[in-house]
């Protein structure tokens, strides 16, 4: 029942453990973080050392049921600063109907459309887009009168 900060699902990745996060308690993730030099931090201290100075985009992975976005609104309702985006725009207008004035983005990645951005962009509830580098170079993408932020994913090359 806490937030962490950790980017993938499972531990497979970054720790060569097939264990899936979500099945997981904290100390568990702690133990076996810590033992191998990497620890995952909870979000409440990732909150405080940033003493609300700092601009923190809160990506929220998966779909999170309504109890779970209010107790995250309520962990982040110091910090004005955070700005939640998610690619299952679900949880960012469930957000939204929990709390009206809270700042997000959506995430969006190819393959979507420009026309599905530029729909979605024009909500004026909607603080920015986070948007894969290939848009980047879309001309209506640019005209857009909302901040956009842009993202890349490193491939390893395959031989």
């Amino acid at each position: 029942n806490q937030f962490i900060c950790f980017h993938d699902f499972t531990l497979r990745r970054i720790f060569k453990k097939n264990l899936s996060i979500k099945n997981l308690n904290y100390s568990k993730i702690k133990e076996i973080s810590t033992k191998l030099g990497k620890p995952v931090p909870l979000f409440k201290d990732l909150l405080k050392i940033s003493k609300n100075k700092h601009g923190i985009f809160i990506e929220i992975k998966p779909l999170f049921s309504k109890p779970l976005l209010k107790k995250l609104i309520v962990e982040t309702s110091k910090f004005t600063k955070c700005v939640f985006i998610s690619f299952k725009h679900e949880n960012i207008f469930q957000l939204l109907s929990i709390n009206k004035s809270t700042k997000v983005g959506l995430s969006f990645c190819p393959p979507t459309s420009i026309k599905k951005i530029i729909e979605k962009s024009n909500d004026p509830k909607i603080n920015c887009l986070i948007l894969d580098k290939s848009y980047l170079k879309n001309e209506k993408i640019q005209k857009l009168k909302i901040e956009k932020y842009y993202y890349t994913i490193k491939k390893k090359n395959r031989i």
